[in-house]
C-alpha cells in the first residue's frame, strides 16, 4: 500500500466556492474532484436517485373522493348490467307449456271458477302463444304437461285462432 500525501494550493474564495459547488452537485469529495481533474480521469461520481415524492395528505383528500366515487358507480352498473341480464334471460327463455301451466295454477290467475279443462287450456294456449310466439302441441306430453284423463285434447287446436 502507498502512503499518501497531503497537498495543498492557493485558491481565491470564487474558486473555493466553485468547486465546493461542483462537489456538491456531483456528490463527490473535494479530493476525489480534484485528483480527477489533476489526472484528467472521472471522478467517482455518485448517481443520485430520485426519491418519490410523498403526496401531502391533503392532496390525496379529492382523489380518494373521486376513487370513492368511481367505485360506487362501478357497483351501480354491475348491478344495473346483472338486472338487465336477467331481465334478458327471462325475456329469450322460453318455458314448455307444462311450466307455464305450473306457474298459473301457482298464481291462480287465468283459470276461472268451474272452467272445462279444455276451455281453460285453450285460452292458455293463447296466452302462451301471444307472449312466446309458440304454440302448444299436445302430442308431446313432456313439454304440454299431463291433463285430466276425461280431457279429450282432439279438441285442442293445432293452431292458434283454430
Amino acid at each position: 500500500m502507498s502512503k499518501t500525501r497531503l497537498i495543498g494550493f492557493k485558491a481565491t474564495d470564487d474558486e473555493v466556492k466553485e468547486i465546493e459547488r461542483i462537489c456538491k452537485t456531483l456528490q463527490v469529495s473535494k479530493a476525489d474532484f480534484l485528483r480527477a481533474a489533476a489526472f484528467n480521469t472521472r471522478a467517482p461520481i455518485h448517481q443520485p436517485q430520485e426519491q418519490p415524492q410523498q403526496p401531502a395528505e391533503a392532496d390525496l383528500e379529492p382523489i380518494k373522493a373521486e376513487l370513492s366515487d368511481l367505485r360506487q358507480s362501478s357497483a351501480a352498473s354491475a348491478a344495473a348490467f346483472e338486472t338487465l341480464l336477467q331481465s334478458l334471460n327471462e325475456f329469450l327463455y322460453i318455458p314448455s307449456f307444462r311450466e307455464y301451466r305450473a306457474r298459473d295454477l301457482a298464481e291462480g290467475t287465468i283459470r276461472r271458477d268451474g272452467e272445462a279443462e279444455i276451455s281453460y287450456l285453450k285460452r292458455l294456449a293463447n296466452r302462451y302463444y301471444i307472449k312466446y310466439a309458440a304454440w302448444p302441441d299436445p302430442a308431446n306430453m313432456a313439454a304440454f304437461g299431463p291433463v285430466p284423463k276425461d280431457t279429450d285434447l282432439s279438441q285442442f287446436p293445432a293452431r292458434p285462432g283454430e
